[in-house]
């Protein structure tokens, strides 16, 4: 087979990376894209980007692979988006699922592409911390998101023809699981069948981590820019539902506090309050940021194969589970803080009591 391989891998690093000031550390291209190929209108462009060649001498250890070329993208909402793109050459369809066992020669040593890919993050991350306002203070770990795309540029004149041949291998590979598999026939037809094609000569078939393109024309880069876009939401759900069990977590303490052990005052209350305030509207405002990425609506080819990454990463359920879980959030604290408040209006009622009946009896005794 031949063609290329294209590698995604997004970091989420935070709410907001400031493209402006970055580029002083960062000279890259300025990118806004206009999505203008396979029917679908000019007017849907992507968000804004800061996007840099990495420049490296990298040898791919392997007499099928060549010309490794690195991107990075960094997109103003908080992810930093690698792409490894390497073309293959002769390559025996059997031998696709062990690529991603490939080591490259660097100038830092001998790594496997998704090393690699780390430590290229590790570095800039390191560089531009100050660019970037995050909110993972509470975070152990970084999330990220990877996808790979096999694409394969040979001339065929019915390309079902040619998966139906190779079924067998095809649909384990797509799910990720071993090729030699003996999977039941109704497993592969549920991974092969949701296909797309725009001419008759291509089609694109996904799955959860991985797809196949097949298109000897190499007329697939609007169709890469959607399955980016579509990782990049399923990385910013991720990130926002990993939050949201390290706050509810932490609700649970809270409560604790405010009920049983009774430590934690009004103020505590309010500053929690506060800063789920800001949580909320960055919540909101990354949602309308992922809404607008996502009004690639109606039935142009690349609208429909948006739809279906989203039916395949479960963005409606995930998206409802998480405004759900920050509705049940935000009402523990406003709860909390209406208990405590109804508590301390009490308390200075009965205070209030006390001085007036002590007004009394000294009225009394005065009279007296």
């Amino acid at each position: 087979m031949n063609g290329e391989i294209v590698f995604f891998q997004l970091f989420d690093v935070g709410r907001y990376i400031d493209l402006n000031e970055i580029q002083s550390i960062f000279p890259g291209i300025r990118d806004k894209k206009i999505i203008k190929t396979k029917d679908t209108p000019d007017y849907i462009i992507i968000p804004e980007t800061i996007r840099v060649e990495i420049e490296q001498d990298i040898i791919v250890k392997s007499s099928n692979l060549k010309n490794f070329k690195a991107q990075i993208k960094l997109y103003e909402d908080g992810v930093i988006s690698f792409t490894i793109r390497i073309d293959f050459v002769d390559l025996p369809l059997e031998r696709f699922h062990s690529i991603r066992n490939t080591e490259i020669n660097t100038p830092d040593g001998t790594y496997k592409i998704e090393n690699w890919i780390k430590l290229q993050f590790s570095n800039f991350y390191e560089l531009s911390g100050d660019y970037i306002d995050s909110y993972f203070n509470s975070l152990d770990h970084i999330e990220s998101e990877k996808y790979t795309c096999f694409c394969i540029t040979d001339v065929f004149k019915d390309p079902n023809a040619f998966i139906g041949e190779n079924e067998n291998y095809l649909a384990p590979f797509l799910m990720g699981e071993n090729p030699e598999l003996d999977l039941h026939q109704n497993q592969i037809n549920n991974t092969l069948k949701n296909s797309f094609s725009f001419l008759k000569q291509d089609i694109a078939i996904f799955d959860f981590d991985r797809c196949l393109i097949f298109d000897s024309t190499k007329d697939y880069e609007d169709l890469l820019l959607i399955i980016e876009l579509a990782n990049f939401q399923r990385l910013e759900l991720r990130t926002l539902d990993r939050l949201l069990d390290i706050h509810l977590d932490s609700a649970e303490d809270d409560i604790r506090s405010i009920f049983i052990k009774s430590r934690l005052f009004l103020r505590r209350l309010n500053k929690k309050l506060g800063y789920l305030f800001r949580i909320r509207y960055d919540f909101i405002f990354i949602f309308e940021n992922l809404e607008n990425v996502s009004k690639i609506i109606g039935d142009y080819y690349l609208a429909q194969i948006y739809r279906h990454l989203g039916k395949v990463f479960r963005f409606k359920q995930w998206s409802e589970s998480i405004r759900n879980r920050m509705r049940i959030l935000d009402e523990i604290y406003t709860t909390a803080k209406a208990t405590k408040t109804d508590k301390l209006i009490i308390y200075l009622e009965i205070l209030l009591g006390i001085v007036f009946t002590l007004e009394f009896i000294l009225f009394l005794l005065g009279l007296y």
